[in-house]
């Protein structure tokens, strides 16, 4: 009588199993995680990026979801910390099973957590890491990235400081995939234009105080110093660097991570009430030359934010947009087929669509699309990096803010 009554509550419980397991899937929400520098060095453009996804998610669940159900964004801030972001990107995978996610905004952020998603099957598109080490690392093809490669922007700031006539050099930057990558790029292709680097100096990106930086930075006398920093500590290094002289007979350029509306006032003014940093220049991808549905993107990004879109959240709305559509096409929220339908949506041959609402419902009609993006093609090389890429100066302003100049001809 026992042995019957349980067997049969094994098999009912067995039942139940099926059913609640069918339950879940037929009923669970569409998930996508972003895990993005919130707060730390890189918030300047951690919120912005978050909000830009946020947009794009919007309009698809505007346009019926994906595979008929609403879209929930799961959003987690990295703390631009390699150990919050590990903890963080382990909640997305392994509570949460978000199929993809969005992020990180730091190269060395990305870095710290990318063997648990690769390994778990999950997507990863970031908007911002440009670290040459993406494009040959192991990531059994679930990494992409919407921004180019340093491997151009290093060649971008040496045409640069070559044009402006400098001819020895120190580099100042991050000991991290960001800071060395670009650096590296950058003396290669300075010196094979005749340049010379009188040093490489690397900090600490978790240290607070660079005396010790800049004195080394300036030892040699160098024409230039190329700062490859993010805002937070990049803004303390220039002030440093302006108490101690350091600007007095050496100039500086700056990489697209300094390049924020805050950084000239949190470096600050000199004596006669001027911003100390007015006048700097420094390159990064350039703005100029964006997608056919830029516009659109933000002038709906004005509308709900009421701010101006800040570098990176184009890319940011472009990860969303295409983590979405390979969703849409791949007819599962599954990572894998994710991954397998990236490039079916976002590279040639296709029908070219310029917005998302146009990209889902070719896609439910049977058609084959060629996403193009907000920030530019979007098409993906088999190293998931994307297959352009232009730069333009920048500087900042007397008022302080950040101003455009030409474009930089890599040829």
């Amino acid at each position: 009588m026992l042995k019957s009554h349980a067997k049969g509550l094994i098999a009912i419980m067995f039942i139940v199993a099926i059913v609640t397991f069918s339950g879940c899937t037929d009923t669970e929400e569409v998930k996508i995680g972003t895990l993005l520098s919130i707060t730390g060095d890189l918030s300047p453009y951690g919120g912005p990026m978050e909000n830009a996804a946020k947009l794009a998610i919007e309009e698809v669940n505007a346009n019926g979801g994906l595979l008929g159900k609403q879209v929930t964004m799961i959003n987690e801030d990295s703390q631009t910390s390699e150990i919050a972001a590990v903890d963080a990107a382990n909640k997305l995978v392994k509570i949460d099973k978000v199929p993809a996610i969005i992020g990180a905004a730091g190269s060395s952020i990305s870095l710290s957590f990318i063997d648990i998603t690769t390994s778990n099957n999950v997507v990863q598109i970031s908007p911002s890491n440009t670290a040459p080490d993406f494009t040959t690392y192991e990531d059994n093809d679930f990494y992409f990235r919407t921004v180019p490669s340093d491997a151009l922007q290093g060649k971008a700031m040496a045409i640069l400081a070559v044009d402006e006539g400098y001819t020895t050099a120190c580099t100042l930057v991050l000991n991290n995939a960001y800071g060395v990558g670009f650096e590296t790029v950058f003396v290669k292709e300075f010196e094979s234009m005749g340049g010379e680097i009188l040093d490489r100096v690397k900090y600490d990106p978790q240290a607070t105080m660079f005396n010790s930086e800049v004195e080394q930075a300036v030892k040699n006398e160098p024409e230039v110093i190329i700062l490859i920093s993010y805002p937070e500590t990049g803004s303390l290094i220039l002030k440093a660097a302006y108490e101690k002289g350091a600007m007095d007979n050496t100039e500086w350029l700056l990489s697209e991570g300094l390049k924020d509306e805050s950084l000239a006032g949190s470096v600050g003014k000199d004596v006669d009430g001027n911003y100390i940093i007015a006048g700097f220049k420094g390159t990064s991808p350039d703005p100029g030359v964006t997608g056919p549905a830029y516009q659109t993107f933000n002038d709906a990004y004005v509308a709900k934010y009421g701010t101006e879109t800040t570098t990176f959240t184009v890319n940011s709305y472009d990860a969303a947009a295409v983590i979405a559509l390979a969703i849409e096409k791949a007819g599962s929220a599954n990572g894998t087929a994710i991954r397998d339908n990236i490039r079916a949506i976002s590279n040639p041959p296709g029908v070219e669509v310029t917005s998302i609402a146009e990209g889902l419902r070719l896609i439910r009609e049977g058609t084959d699309i060629n996403y193009q993006g907000a920030s530019g093609d979007v098409n993906f090389d088999d190293n998931g990096d994307i297959t352009t890429a232009y730069y333009a100066k920048w500087q900042v302003a007397d008022n302080g803010s950040v101003e455009w100049g030409d474009s930089i001809d890599l040829g």
